[in-house]
């Protein structure tokens, strides 16, 4: 069984209102954060403090939506990255009934190498919003080493509804050499799974998949959680005191260690970087419930 360590990252409050008022740009439909951080608060991006520092030194921002969405417009500065499940940049293709479909790390390390990434850089994603396209991007880049990893608030969608400013230039960055180093305690596989399911006073897995589906067939004492009930009305994150009373309402805890899982691995990358900003141990299955379900000897529970 594998052995995880949590990584700790001690970063200052976000000041997102304050910068929101330097800009002339309002956040006033979420509730102010600076008061109630994340224990990883550095992860999460403000749309007033990404607007503040578009250039910063060291920084590269990335749009993962498609290439369609990007042309119409995107954050100024932001380079296309596109996640295309199965096929394009980053998978492998397949069934994705496997441990990952993701390519290999050398290969990944090429790609975004040549898009201006290094292991070392500033990334800061977005998609339209908090989606599973920005969700699969934030756990890939940590999964092979990137080590200053960050997620706009809202994304795009919160973006533009602040009437900030965007671009139809077509944004690069100088190519530069990205050297995986891969932390392999970010992915876990069918095994690790069946060797801790039943201990659920250590572990608990987290299922992202719909409810009926959930209820119909699962992974035997997993919980079921969506994205959206971490959320607000305008698709930025709650705050960290209403995601602890949430996951404490579902009986976990940070003595427990996470294994987020879905159906092939890209709704519970988002739900690993919730876990990730909320200071947990978690891990994520990305073989997921294909893998699981498409092996006859796996256990299965259903109500």
């Amino acid at each position: 069984m594998k052995k995880f360590a949590n990584p700790v990252f001690l970063f200052g409050a976000t000041v997102a209102l304050a910068i929101a008022g330097l800009t002339g740009c309002s956040d006033s439909t979420t509730k102010p954060k600076e008061t109630d951080p994340y224990p990883n608060t550095r992860l999460l991006i403000s749309g007033g403090d990404l607007a503040a520092n578009l250039t910063a030194a060291n920084q590269v921002i990335v749009d993962t939506r498609s290439a369609d969405a990007y042309a119409a417009g995107h954050i100024p500065g932001a380079i296309s990255l596109p996640i295309t499940p199965g096929t394009g940049l980053f998978d492998k293709g397949g069934a994705g009934t496997d441990a990952t479909d993701l390519k290999a790390p050398a290969e990944l390390g090429t790609v975004l190498g040549a898009a201006g990434l290094a292991a070392n850089t500033t990334i800061v994603i977005y998609g339209t919003d908090i989606d599973w396209l920005v969700g699969r991007m934030f756990w890939m880049l940590e999964y092979i080493g990137a080590s200053d990893v960050r997620l706009l608030d809202g994304g795009f969608s919160k973006w533009t509804a602040d009437a900030r400013q965007t671009s139809t230039t077509v944004a690069t960055a100088p190519a530069k050499t990205f050297t995986p180093s891969v932390i392999a305690a970010r992915l876990v596989d069918k095994q690790d799974v069946l060797d801790i399911y039943q201990d659920t006073a250590d572990y608990a897995i987290v299922d992202s998949r719909n409810a009926a589906d959930f209820q119909a067939s699962r992974i035997p004492n997993a919980i079921n959680i969506l994205i959206g009930d971490f959320l607000n009305s305008d698709l930025t994150m709650k705050t960290s005191v209403e995601i602890d009373a949430l996951l404490t309402a579902k009986g976990i805890s940070r003595s427990k260690v996470i294994y987020t899982h879905c159906y092939v691995g890209y709704r519970s990358s988002q739900e690993y970087f919730v876990f990730r900003l909320m200071g947990y141990n978690v891990a994520h299955y990305d073989g997921s419930w294909a893998e699981w379900a498409a092996d006859p000897n796996t256990p299965k529970a259903s109500n």
